[in-house]
């Protein structure tokens, strides 16, 4: 078995397209999210994707955090979405929802739970303000190929300016 990193590969800085999503979603605190959010993309992964007819990028899969407007994590609760790109809304499930994503500017690093000993979302928000970026607030995701369960490797992308 190989030796824990606790350093990541240097961050990239990317432009993306607008895209869309549909999945379902929870709301959860910070100090739930640890469960609410595995349960989720788990109950999405076996029992809600293959209802979904349109999806492209197959098998990537999405989780995407959604904040409200001035969000604190201390006492505001947030949203996450589990979700797949579709080409259009289309013939969605009734139990899922859509969301649009606008084109943006992003900071994507590379994170794998199984080589890196460090959480990667202060690690990302330290090299994004190091840089001379600023994040844009209110939302970012972790993009799977494929989703395996909670110890996927992913790359977390933190829209910025």
């Amino acid at each position: 078995m190989s030796e824990q990193m606790t350093t990541a590969v240097e961050p990239k800085v990317v432009k993306k397209s607008n895209f869309k999503v549909v999945g379902v979603y929870c709301t959860t605190m910070m100090d739930e999210r640890d469960v609410k959010i595995p349960r989720l993309m788990e109950q999405f992964h076996t029992m809600k994707l293959p209802k979904v007819r349109n999806r492209i990028h197959a098998p990537h899969s999405i989780g995407m955090f959604v904040d409200p407007p001035n969000w604190n994590e201390m006492t505001d609760a947030f949203h996450w979405i589990a979700g797949v790109e579709v080409d259009s809304f289309e013939k969605i499930p009734q139990d899922m929802i859509t969301k649009t994503v606008p084109a943006h500017t992003y900071a994507v690093l590379e994170y794998d739970p199984s080589q890196h000993d460090f959480n990667p979302y202060p690690y990302l928000h330290k090299w994004i303000t190091e840089k001379g970026y600023e994040q844009i607030e209110g939302f970012g995701f972790e993009e799977y190929h494929p989703y395996t369960g909670a110890e996927t490797r992913y790359k977390l992308y933190l829209p910025i300016k």
